[in-house]
């Protein structure tokens, strides 16, 4: 027969909630300084890759050419997930906040649930800005690279005619991520209240 647990009382549940709310901004924490780190090396990598693309040797030349657009489109889909991250990180707090308020009967926590964005853009304000920066280093980036392989390939070559239909892609996944991003929307799975073993038990 199965025992039914006692309910948990409104202190501890809200002792519980803050808990999540404490350990939730030291992850959005986390995901501000890795994006912030992120940008300047990512960004100077590339700009060196591409300054130096010149002056390398035919077969280096290539390799270097062939490498950039992967790593711009890494960095774009690595920013865009942790965009999505702060995102349910930030909608999660709002949550929170939401709830416990309504346990106090009073506006104790207001940041994310009073905040004027309101799930309007995906990660924040913070989390667009970043987006917005790589991919204006990745639109940048691939139209050098293009510009670079005309001048280490033969434009009517079909190596050229290769690595043109390479970056296109490229172009096309950032694309496809940045749409994505755009319709994201936070939604939390419910789980089900009953576990494994509830499901086998007998009276």
């Amino acid at each position: 027969m199965n025992t039914p647990h006692a309910p948990i009382g409104e202190n501890e549940r809200v002792r519980i909630l803050l808990e999540e709310y404490r350990v939730l901004y030291a992850l959005l924490t986390f995901r501000l300084g890795a994006i912030d780190r992120r940008l300047p090396v990512a960004g100077g990598t590339v700009a060196a890759l591409l300054g130096g693309v010149i002056a390398l040797p035919s077969d280096a030349k290539g390799v270097a050419l062939l490498a950039t657009p992967a790593l711009v489109l890494w960095l774009f889909r690595t920013t865009a997930a942790h965009s999505r991250s702060k995102e349910d990180v930030l909608r999660r707090i709002d949550e929170i906040e939401r709830h416990v308020n309504r346990i106090a009967g009073e506006e104790l926590l207001a940041f994310q649930s009073q905040h004027p964005n309101q799930g309007r853009l995906v990660g924040g304000r913070s989390g667009i800005g970043s987006v917005l920066a790589v991919l204006s280093i990745c639109v940048s980036s691939l139209s050098a690279c293009v510009f670079l392989a005309g001048r280490a390939f033969e434009t009517t070559t079909w190596s050229f005619a290769g690595y043109a239909a390479y970056v296109a892609l490229a172009i096309a996944d950032i694309t496809r991520c940045s749409l994505g991003l755009v319709r994201y929307r936070y939604r939390r799975v419910r789980t089900e209240r009953r576990t494994v073993f509830a499901a086998f038990s007998t009276d």
